[in-house]
């Protein structure tokens, strides 16, 4: 009995001295630290606002190309304006020039023929004379009839449209191609009716036949148009006018829905006119009619 209480009391103190010499470990203290959600929420809010100023920084940058791109497509847009102005005297300038140098050829063509002329001159009077002694059965009266009007009779048109307008044939038909030009139509097509009336043939007349059309058609008078741009054709065949008047009509009748009538302008204009603009424009017209494009 003793020897077990000898025992029990050895073991008691060794392991109370163990104990006391065990060191203990380290207090921490955790209220230092965040909470786990706390920690996990600062980060992704973080990211979220990163993200957010990333994005609006891209919107910038898009706004500021498309402010870019609007800018240019005003400034372009105001040099179609300015040349809108200019297209028509570009035009008619081409065609003029065309018509001088057709005619200074068909001039210096001409040219030796009055030269060839003289010996037929002094054969006109023999000429002259049958039909004297055919005209005393109508008395006095009529020799002096033929002499007023034979040398009167060519010079009195143009005298007449020059007294009307007080201006050159040239001065008339530039008035009326600039009223067309800055856009008063109704007042072009008044200007260059009267034009036409007064000179139906000779320099400017096709031109301006083929201007009264673009008038009427700008118009919106289109069976005006229709005839105006037939007479460039039908009284004007040689004129360098004849492939664009083709195309209007062939224009006019495509937006009228008569797409084999206007099939067939295009068609006479790649054909009379090969390697024009015109003959280019229409080729695309009629791939679109083959299309079935609207």
């Amino acid at each position: 009995m003793k020897l077990r209480l000898f025992f029990f009391l050895l073991f008691f103190n060794s392991g109370a001295v163990w104990a006391q010499s065990r060191p203990l470990p380290s207090v921490y203290d955790n209220s230092a630290y965040p909470a786990a959600n706390a920690s996990t929420a600062k980060p992704s809010s973080a990211n979220t606002l990163y993200e957010v100023l990333g994005r609006v920084e891209q919107l910038q940058a898009e706004v500021q190309q498309l402010r870019g791109i609007v800018e240019e497509q005003a400034f372009t847009i105001t040099e179609l304006k300015k040349r809108q102005n200019t297209i028509y005297d570009d035009l008619d300038q081409r065609m003029q020039s065309l018509e001088t140098s057709g005619s200074a050829g068909s001039a210096e063509k001409a040219a030796p023929a009055p030269e060839a002329q003289p010996p037929a001159a002094s054969a006109t009077p023999p000429a002259a004379v049958p039909v004297i002694p055919a005209q005393p059965a109508v008395t006095a009266q009529a020799p002096v009839k033929p002499a007023v009007s034979a040398t009167e009779a060519v010079p009195a048109p143009a005298a007449s449209a020059a007294a009307v307008s007080g201006k050159s044939r040239k001065e008339r038909y530039q008035e009326a191609y600039d009223t067309l030009k800055d856009g008063h139509y109704s007042q072009a097509i008044t200007a260059l009716n009267a034009f036409l009336k007064d000179y139906p043939a000779g320099e400017y007349s096709d031109n301006a036949q083929y201007w009264l059309g673009e008038a009427y058609k700008v118009n919106q008078e289109v069976s005006l148009a229709r005839e105006a741009f037939s007479k460039v054709v039908s009284n004007y065949p040689a004129s360098p006018k004849v492939s664009d008047a083709l195309l209007k009509l062939g224009y006019i009748e495509f937006e009228q829905n008569n797409k084999a009538k206007a099939g067939e302008y295009f068609s006479q204009i790649t054909t009379r006119f090969p390697g024009t603009t015109a003959a280019h424009l229409a080729a695309k017209k009629m791939q679109q009619i083959e299309s079935g494009a609207p």
